[in-house]
């Protein structure tokens, strides 16, 4: 999802390249002794269709000439295509092919936009890792209570432990003290996992190990949540309860239609809670 991995070298320094990369910046100081190579002010990384920049760029090789590192320094940025990523400092291995940005990274690809601590991905796999992730989707349209749709953006956040980002399924997995908002829905599990299509649209969400949702006066929790974002209605399966106002109910199934006042639990059990009053004291 966030951006194609750099290799970088000092072609100037006769270091030689894994892969075609064009290095520019305001001044290289070449050190051969250390096995480095310094690229300082504007600097700049071109490979393929991404482009990096950042103040600096420091290239590490072995005595083959063989390139082993790569990290950049101070306002670093990284475009590929609708892709995009910035953080204070990238550190590129590559014998792993594996590129850590640190530094508030933030990530942006289409609609969904990415804060965490760390963010971690490999050369040749389209799989993502944001440690803390902090996940922010805007969509075109909402829903009104009786389930119509309705102009202005809307927008979902998910915050979570870890987010894994699988382009190539077209999956997004959180992980870890997962909460989920949208409008005035919340939606709490260990697991949440998004679908998308091919433009990036969320088309369901899965929550296992447990499931608890809140709206107002609403809630309704079990083992597994199901959720269409198209229609707003979540169903809640694995010993499912509910509760709206006093009224507590236990079924076999909840379906919670986000937006409005209703709640369907088949083969219900209610319990209508009465608050006993006292007698006044004398």
């Amino acid at each position: 999802m966030l951006l194609a991995l750099i290799l970088a070298a000092a072609p100037d320094a006769g270091v030689l390249l894994s892969r075609p990369v064009q290095v520019s910046a305001d001044k290289l100081e070449l050190l051969n002794k250390e096995q480095r190579a310094i690229y300082s002010g504007h600097a700049k990384a071109i490979r393929d269709t991404t482009t990096m920049t950042c103040d600096r760029i420091t290239v590490e090789y072995g005595a083959d000439r063989e390139v082993s590192r790569i990290l950049a320094r101070g306002n670093v940025e990284a475009i590929d295509g609708e892709r995009w990523a910035r953080g204070d400092e990238a550190d590129y291995d590559n014998r792993t092919g594996t590129l850590v940005m640190r530094g508030k990274p933030q990530a942006r690809q289409g609609k969904r936009e990415v804060m965490g601590e760390l963010v971690t991905f490999v050369t040749g796999t389209e799989r993502t890792v944001v440690e803390k992730a902090r996940t922010r989707v805007d969509e075109e349209k909402g829903f009104s209570r009786d389930g119509g749709v309705v102009s202005g953006p809307q927008r979902i956040t998910i915050d979570a432990d870890q987010l894994i980002l699988d382009e190539q399924k077209n999956l997004a997995v959180w992980k870890g003290h997962v909460v989920a908002k949208r409008s005035a829905t919340t939606i709490t599990s260990p697991q949440l996992t998004a679908v998308y299509d091919d433009q990036g649209e969320i088309t369901k969400v899965q929550a296992r190990g447990g499931v608890e949702a809140t709206e107002k006066d609403r809630w309704a929790k079990g083992q597994r949540g199901d959720y269409d974002v198209q229609t707003g209605v979540l169903v809640v399966t694995g010993q499912p309860q509910a509760k709206q106002g006093s009224n507590r109910m236990k079924g076999s199934k909840v379906t919670f239609f986000t937006g409005s006042d209703f709640i369907e639990v088949e083969n219900a059990t209610t319990v209508i809670e009465v608050e006993s009053k006292r007698p006044p004291k004398r």
